[in-house]
């Protein structure tokens, strides 16, 4: 994006760790599942921002902490230049007005005989994410190993 492009969403180092508690009386913490651990990105006015990952990694908590919905363990999470994390309920529920996160059925999207580095290269081809007049390949090769994925 350029110097004067408008941030819209900004989260930095974004953790959310879920006790693990004993049972009983005295129930006392017996460890924590690390569902996020230190995730930052930005999102500029204009741009489409998609999360992916496997199943289980952790989107649909960065997507709850971004809104709130669950309170990050650590981390920032500014919206419009505002810092959410220290808002209360009533100043949260304003906000979120102006807010949507969309949780998407792979499903319905993918195609499940097909393996991701397949479908993302068309993905590339159909969308705006080509700049330049790179191809959906070139975009692919420079992204998979990024993303984590075998090269094509």
């Amino acid at each position: 994006m350029t110097a004067t492009s408008t941030v819209i969403l900004q989260v930095q180092n974004l953790v959310k760790h879920f006790p693990i508690m004993g049972g009983g009386v005295f129930a006392k913490s017996l460890g924590a599942v690390r569902a996020v651990d230190g995730v930052s990105f930005t999102v500029y006015q204009g741009e489409t921002f998609g999360l992916v990952g496997e199943s289980g990694c952790g989107k649909t908590t960065i997507g709850r902490c971004i809104l709130q919905l669950e309170r990050p363990t650590a981390g920032q999470v500014i919206f419009a230049g505002q810092e959410l994390t220290g808002l209360t309920e009533a100043r949260l529920r304003v906000i979120r007005r102006q807010m949507q996160v969309i949780f998407q059925d792979p499903y319905s999207s993918l195609n499940p005989r097909m393996s991701v580095g397949r479908c993302l290269p068309s993905l590339c081809r159909c969308t705006a994410l080509c700049l330049g007049g790179r191809s959906g390949a070139s975009v692919w090769q420079n992204s998979s190993p990024k993303l984590g994925c075998p090269p094509p």
